[in-house]
């Protein structure tokens, strides 16, 4: 519910920029996709202590495109989104929170602050004070690489994904490719063609 898809910008200079739909507040940025998916956890924990300060609802994460990048949060960063969402049904604030818990306000707003670090017991025993729990579950999910031929070399990415993926729509969606004018309704691997791109295949490593 709280994994965020995310777009990757890259242009002629040097690094590469992450934006997110779901969170308009949101920009990361590093050295290469890699860098820059790690980075953009402290990223979207910075933003959402900007829908905090706003008292606004956190949005839930949008379903990610075939190929897409989904930054996954810490557990007990979604736990404090949830938590934070309960008080905005409620019509709550920090005060009354601390007020039920018995907590110093400072206690109580390090519960909902997303850029300081909480244990887990404390955010289940305010969710308790709300009348809900948290139910935690475990998903495996599998390193792609995604191979393809472009302009006779060989060349590919990596992408982590809890379902099956097909090349061709993975590498429309993760090369971020147009549909060029003169094809009318064309298939992902017809795209990827008018592009250059003549082989793919993906493989779980």
């Amino acid at each position: 519910m709280y994994d965020y898809p995310v777009i990757i910008h890259e242009d002629e200079n040097p690094g590469v920029a992450v934006t997110a739909p779901d969170l308009p507040e949101f920009n990361s940025a590093g050295d290469d996709v890699a860098d820059a998916l790690r980075e953009s956890v402290d990223g979207i924990e910075t933003a959402l202590s900007i829908y905090v300060d706003q008292r606004r609802v956190i949005p839930p994460a949008s379903k990610p495109e075939p190929g897409q990048h989904v930054v996954r949060l810490p557990a007990v960063t979604v736990a404090k989104i949830v938590l934070w969402n309960e008080m905005m049904a409620r019509g709550m604030r920090k005060a009354e929170l601390c007020r039920r818990l018995g907590l110093a306000q400072t206690q109580g707003d390090r519960l909902v602050d997303f850029l300081h670090t909480s244990k887990m017991e404390a955010i289940e025993n305010a969710l308790a004070a709300l009348g809900k729990r948290l139910v935690v579950t475990a998903e495996s999910y599998t390193r792609y690489e995604v191979f393809y031929m472009l302009n006779g070399e060989w060349k590919s990415f990596v992408l982590l994904y809890n379902d099956d993926i097909e090349p061709w729509s993975t590498l429309l969606a993760g090369l971020k490719l147009g549909v060029p004018k003169d094809l009318e309704s064309p298939s992902p691997e017809q795209v990827c063609r008018a592009h250059g791109i003549s082989e793919a295949f993906g493989i779980a490593t």
